[in-house]
């Protein structure tokens, strides 16, 4: 029979799989990551609806924000639809290019991002449209749908001595069809860094070792723990 001690062990390294594998992870490098891809959350124009970042670091009061609002408006027989960007609360600031925010592809850092699709200067700013659209269909300047794109922002954690500037970024996809109806977002996840590193967009922790350990517990599964049953060594 096999050790009882040993058995154990493992049902509690497994118990820990689960809830290690829940929260979100932080490497050494001080970068948290949020997915978000799992909780369906979008911000449709059609439902007005919104979503903001509460958990950037920063005082419980006049800290850092970062939302997402849906707007929709009639207007002479036309029905008018945007989705806007930006602070919410705090100091935040994103890039934009002729009032739209610029959406890129991975592993470009604040800095980097200097124009946008069509070669106009990015700017930073408080706030910008995502997506512009109406019944006679999309903005010109407005991008249409796309996945998997990301947001790079700058924000100011109030909790320090000098409220020190910080980097992050959101990433999304954009359904927003050329027929002008509905345009809507789906936040995939965000990340930000707690150091003032320069944070390239897509960028995400390496897992910490209980992390990978408990990856291991999970992949080993009701099989594996049969096999590893089988072979304890036995008493007689």
């Amino acid at each position: 029979m096999g050790n009882d001690g040993d058995s154990s062990k493992l049902m509690s390294l497994l118990a820990l799989a689960t809830g290690a594998l829940a929260m979100p992870q932080t490497s050494n490098a001080d970068v948290i990551f949020v997915d978000l891809s799992t909780n369906n959350v979008t911000v449709s124009a059609s439902g007005n609806t919104s979503f903001v970042i509460t958990n950037l670091p920063g005082l419980p009061t006049g800290g850092a924000q970062l939302g997402f609002q849906a707007h929709t408006k009639m207007n002479a027989g036309t029905t008018s639809h945007w989705i806007t960007g930006g602070q919410k609360a705090g100091y935040v600031r994103i890039k934009s290019a002729s009032s739209f925010l610029i959406p890129v592809g991975a592993g470009l850092t604040w800095n980097q991002v200097l124009v946008d699709a069509h070669g106009h200067p990015a700017v930073k700013t408080v706030y910008g449209f995502v997506a512009a659209a109406n019944s006679f269909g999309l903005d010109p300047r407005s991008p249409g749908s796309f996945s998997e794109m990301y947001y790079p922002f700058i924000f100011k954690d109030n909790s320090l001595p000098g409220s020190p500037l910080r980097y992050g970024w959101i990433e999304l996809n954009l359904s927003n069809p050329p027929s002008g109806n509905d345009p809507a977002v789906t936040l995939l996840g965000y990340a930000y860094q707690t150091d003032g590193t320069p944070l390239p967009t897509g960028a995400v922790p390496e897992p910490a070792p209980v992390a990978l350990l408990a990856l291991g517990a999970l992949t080993l599964g009701a099989k594996g723990l049969r096999t590893w049953r089988r072979n304890l060594p036995t008493t007689v």
